[in-house]
């Protein structure tokens, strides 16, 4: 799967399935928003290749789904502009139901590449490992990326009051999900 798209700046992006060449790329980015402070609950950035290579390894050893948005005019790891990720959960009986996380660098948030690569992981989740529904949390106040959700048909289920301590700060966290079949009825392919 590989599909050209082109974005609201008028350049046109790859979407396709990561592959190991892009494992540096994809932690860039997520080292971007850590250093950011204030999307993601985590506070070290990962800087190991062995981190780095077993992230890759357990996604192919568990058939997960991992979407990059490739800018062609890059090279290297910052060809990697954006990433989705629908993991499995932990449980036997939740197989049907995939997690899902997404990081676009900052430079190319707003310009349409967030829906492109969750739309695309969602139907590939379908698709490849018979996914029903998904599952995201966000902080609460993440208004782009709650926009997003809801735009895309993800329904709040819940929110986790003072989930996370940031900073001396206290961050609500909200719960969302995503039936797929509902979704597939309402979106163009």
């Amino acid at each position: 799967m590989k599909r050209f798209m082109e974005i609201k700046n008028g350049e046109k992006i790859l979407i396709r399935h990561v592959k190991e060449s892009d494992t540096d790329g994809v932690w860039n980015n997520f080292n971007e928003v850590v250093d950011e402070g204030i999307y993601l609950p985590v506070f070290f950035p990962v800087r190991s290749l062995f981190e780095k290579q077993s992230w890759y390894d357990t996604l192919k050893r568990n058939k997960e789904i991992c979407i990059v948005a490739i800018n062609p005019q890059l090279k290297g790891p910052q060809a990697v502009i954006g990433q989705c990720e629908i993991s499995n959960l932990e449980w036997d009986a939740a197989n049907h139901v995939g997690r899902l996380g997404i990081i676009v660098k900052n430079a190319y948030r707003d310009l349409g590449i967030g829906y492109l690569l969750i739309d695309t992981a969602i139907r590939e989740s379908k698709k490849l490992n018979s996914k029903e529904k998904i599952i995201l949390s966000s902080f609460l106040n993440n208004e782009r990326a709650l926009n997003l959700y809801q735009k895309i048909g993800f329904k709040k289920i819940g929110v986790r009051k003072k989930q996370f301590n940031m900073e001396s700060k206290y961050f609500d966290e909200i719960l969302m999900d995503l039936w797929i079949d509902d979704y597939l009825k309402t979106s163009k392919p």
